[in-house]
């Protein structure tokens, strides 16, 4: 595990950010994966640790009020995938589909030797895609696991998966207006969910961003949520342009040992009021 040098301006730094432990593990392929941790005191540590997996591009700034609510009794490990822009891959040639991806979180966890049988992991939309491949290939077996608006194949807009293929990454910047205008128009519920996957597009790292989409744009995972067996949440967003609730429940059906919760919208799954339902949910006591 190395230190990370990476720096952000002021204004992205979020509060989590601030009290976290900043690292990179390295994977077995020789590429290095960002993490932040932090440890709940411990006169008031419920045993858990809280893993939390982000959606595609997405960084704290999407999850910090539900990340600092859970930093008061849980112990965080919080995992960047190959697409974010402090993924530092590997000289050479690496793979970068579903199955790398679900053995990164597996080495992590590993290597800093969490107990599986004390692990909520709390997944998002593209994340779900890669704790699916995770759990039906058993290569962890954690307490419980979140998935919020899950998704069974990479959700992007029309064309867009096939013309990736063939156009230099710069070209990326050019689509752009393209990619703001389709998730305001049809993939927010409100002007906060809009900006916050706005932000997304403003961070991305186009060439990090079409190694990963490259190899699991056309992926439907369908098979693994029927292979998962363990214990699993899933909550729908009825609200959510971008992951329907039917779609939820569909997954839902899908799983042999799973429950359904609805949290009506993107917001909530994402505050402080998502750590809450944790809580509950694990008949946890603060």
């Amino acid at each position: 595990m190395t230190k990370s040098t990476n720096t952000l301006s002021e204004y992205m730094v979020t509060e989590y950010e601030k009290i976290a432990e900043e690292n990179y593990v390295q994977m077995s392929d020789g590429s290095e994966v960002k993490i932040l941790q932090t440890k709940a005191e411990k006169n008031k540590f419920n045993g858990y640790t809280f893993l939390l997996i982000p959606g595609w591009g997405t960084v704290v700034p999407g999850w910090d009020d539900m990340l600092m609510e859970a930093s008061k009794d849980f112990n965080i490990l919080y995992i960047e995938s190959r697409e974010k822009g402090s993924f530092r891959p590997a000289k050479g040639k690496i793979k970068n589909d579903l199955d790398r991806m679900g053995t990164d979180i597996k080495e992590v966890v590993e290597y800093l030797k969490i107990p599986q049988e004390k692990l909520a992991v709390i997944t998002s939309s593209y994340s779900t895609l890669i704790i699916a491949d995770v759990l039906a290939n058993k290569k962890l077996k954690p307490y419980i696991t979140f998935l919020i608006g899950p998704v069974y194949q990479f959700s992007m807009p029309p064309t867009t998966r096939y013309i990736m293929h063939i156009l230099p990454t710069f070209l990326f910047y050019i689509t752009k207006p393209i990619w703001r205008w389709w998730v305001r128009k049809f993939k927010s519920e409100d002007p906060v969910q809009a900006a916050k996957y706005i932000r997304v597009l403003e961070d991305a790292d186009p060439k990090k961003w079409r190694a990963v989409a490259k190899r699991t744009c056309f992926i439907k995972i369908w098979d693994l949520y029927e292979k998962m067996d363990n214990k699993v949440v899933v909550l729908g967003m009825e609200a959510d342009k971008m992951h329907t609730s039917q779609l939820s429940k569909q997954i839902h059906n899908k799983i042999k040992n799973s429950e359904y919760f609805e949290m009506e919208t993107n917001r909530a799954t994402h505050s402080a009021e998502m750590t809450m339902f944790v809580r509950e949910y694990l008949k946890i006591e603060k």
